[in-house]
């Protein structure tokens, strides 16, 4: 089941955090991005019925000359379904050719060289496979205690939102690496924040992950608290994938599994 929602419009970026984490010498950071895109895609994904594709009206404003339209949507006129492109004035081997023309991506590569720039972003023992060229061992199947947080309050948009954003990122990595845990991943969006925060991984492996994922989750709720923010958590104990996901090109360190899906659930409710 694949549906798509675009936006389109300015964001903002942030790069949070700065704490160093138990196992490194490094301080790690979240790069962090937000703004009414994002909340734009939040409208128009739901919208989008399996393949299909749904634009807001920002987006459909420069394509709109360029595409046919699908079917109308009558809860949300605004909001457009692409169809197909329009083959009398565009086609796929001319946009093809003209991607390929302007991509600029080889442009700003990481060289090996270059990857101590970048090893702020990187789970530490990620780092330490790249470094020495066996990525391929990184992926497992273990037993690890996961902590889902949503979180509600916080707009980064605003003036004082993103010292509030570092305040929260700060907070939730000194609980997290005071218990040795692993922060996995940190998003934002129009529903608010999302983290996902993993105890397990190597090297901080403990016969007790599941006391310590509960004791923080306990800490985390009071720095919520102390923020004036709204926190929901889900906790669970399972055995998951962890590993990289995606190609050779872009992929990502993160963890999968019942365990992983049932912690979101119970952050949910």
């Amino acid at each position: 089941c694949l549906h798509i929602g675009v936006g389109c419009g300015e964001i903002s970026i942030l790069q949070v955090g700065g704490i160093t984490p138990p196992e490194t010498h490094v301080a790690r950071t979240e790069y962090l991005i937000s703004g009414a895109p994002l909340e734009q895609i939040s409208i128009a994904e739901p919208l989008a019925s399996n393949g299909e594709t749904c634009l807001s009206p920002q987006a459909w404003e420069l394509v709109k000359d360029c595409v046919i339209e699908g079917r109308q949507l009558e809860d949300r006129p605004d909001f457009h379904l692409l169809l197909r492109m329009d083959e009398s004035k565009y086609t796929f081997p001319t946009i093809k050719y003209a991607t390929q023309l302007y991509d600029t991506r080889a442009e700003t590569q990481f060289r090996l060289s270059e990857l101590n720039i970048c090893r702020r972003y990187i789970p530490s023992s990620v780092f330490k496979q790249i470094e020495f060229g066996t990525l391929q061992y990184v992926n497992e199947m273990r037993t690890i205690s996961v902590i889902f947080i949503s979180g509600s309050g916080l707009d980064v948009m605003s003036e004082k939102g993103p010292q509030k954003a570092q305040e929260l990122m700060q907070s939730v990595q000194r609980v997290c690496y005071a218990h040795e845990g692993t922060l996995n991943k940190f998003l934002i969006d129009d529903k608010g924040m999302l983290f996902l925060l993993v105890f397990g991984l190597p090297p901080l492996v403990h016969p007790d992950d599941p006391t310590r994922a509960v004791l923080a989750s306990m800490e985390f709720a009071q720095v919520f608290e102390r923020l004036g923010l709204i926190g929901r958590f889900g906790v669970t104990t399972g055995r998951s994938y962890c590993g990289v996901c995606g190609s050779a090109k872009r992929m990502e360190y993160t963890v999968l599994g019942d365990c992983v899906n049932l912690s979101a659930r119970l952050m949910a409710n």
